[in-house]
């Protein structure tokens, strides 16, 4: 899937392609779209990494036991 955004938009919004694509993982996820290990993949890193995005950007990790169950079953660990 591509997404097209107009570069200058791109300027005028102050975003790079790597920060859209990391506030897309982000709202995602916020939105209980996607878990952090699918968030992580989405922007390159791993789960962990995604996490500490998270805590740099000022959001919540949402990890429960499902997001574990999940983790196991996807062998995402």
């Amino acid at each position: 899937m591509n997404i097209e955004i107009d570069d200058a938009l791109m300027t005028q919004i102050g975003v790079d392609e790597k920060e859209a694509r990391e506030l897309l993982a982000i709202a995602l996820y916020k939105y209980k779209r996607i878990h952090g290990s699918l968030a992580g993949k989405l922007i390159g890193v791993s789960e962990f990494d995604f996490h500490n995005l998270l805590s740099e950007k000022g959001e919540a990790v949402n990890f429960g036991v499902d997001d574990l169950v999940d983790d196991i079953k996807n062998h995402d660990l």
